[in-house]
C-alpha cells in the first residue's frame, strides 16, 4: 500500500492509488470501503478524459460482480489499510468510502433531465439528436458504477431497455421505442419504491 500523501492533490499521490487499484485488481481484489472483496472480470469499463477550459479530467469507471463474498477481508476501521489521499475533501471521502459518492448524484440529475427530453421527443415522434443520445447513455454509463447491489440487477435491465429504445428510435421502430421507454419509466418508479 501507498505511504502517506503529504499532499493529498498530487500526481505523485495520484499515481499511488492507481498503482494500488492495478495491484488489486491483478489479484482479482477491490478495496471497498473497509473490505477487500474478489471481484470477477468487469461487466463494462469506460475512461474518459476531457479538457475543460484550463483544466484537465480523467474518469476511470468499471463494475465488477463480487465472487467468494463469503470470503472476503474485513479491516476493523482501526486497522483499515492506508488509502492514498486523493479525494481532497474529508467529507466527501469518507462517503465515498460508504459506497455513496457525491458525483452521483449529480450525474443522477444529469441523467433524469436527459431522459425527459428524450421520452418527450419520442412521444411527439421526433429523434433526440446523437448530442443527446450520446450524453445520455455516457451519464447511464458513469452512473452504472454507484448501482448498489440490492438494485444492481434492475439498473442494467433499465439501461439495457433505454439503449433498446435509442436503436429502435433510430431505426424508424417508435412504436417499440415508446414501448421500450415506458418499461423505461415503470422500472424507474418501481426502483425508486422499491429502494429509496
Amino acid at each position: 500500500m501507498p505511504a502517506q500523501h503529504n499532499n493529498p492533490n498530487t500526481l505523485e499521490g495520484i499515481a499511488a492509488d492507481l498503482r494500488t487499484l492495478a495491484d488489486d485488481l491483478a489479484k482479482g481484489q477491490l478495496r471497498v470501503g473497509n473490505r477487500l472483496v474478489a471481484v470477477g472480470e468487469p461487466l463494462f469499463i469506460k475512461t474518459k478524459q476531457k479538457i475543460t477550459g484550463d483544466t484537465a479530467y480523467c474518469t476511470l469507471s468499471f463494475q465488477a460482480p463480487l465472487r467468494d463474498s463469503d470470503k472476503e477481508a474485513i479491516f476493523p476501521n482501526d486497522q483499515r489499510p492506508p488509502l492514498g489521499k486523493n479525494s481532497g475533501n474529508r467529507h466527501d471521502r469518507e462517503l465515498r468510502l460508504k459506497g455513496r459518492p457525491p458525483e452521483g448524484k449529480k450525474i443522477k440529475k444529469e441523467m433524469s433531465s436527459l431522459w425527459k427530453t428524450i421520452s418527450r421527443k419520442l412521444e411527439q415522434g421526433q429523434l433526440p439528436t446523437a448530442a443527446e443520445e450520446k450524453a445520455l447513455v455516457s451519464a447511464f454509463e458513469n452512473y452504472t458504477i454507484f448501482a448498489e447491489s440490492a438494485w444492481q440487477e434492475a439498473w442494467l435491465a433499465c439501461f439495457s431497455a433505454m439503449r433498446e429504445a435509442l436503436a429502435c428510435a433510430r431505426r424508424g421502430e417508435m412504436r417499440k421505442a415508446l414501448e421500450l421507454a415506458g418499461e423505461v419509466n415503470d422500472r424507474t418508479k418501481a426502483c425508486h419504491k422499491n429502494h429509496k
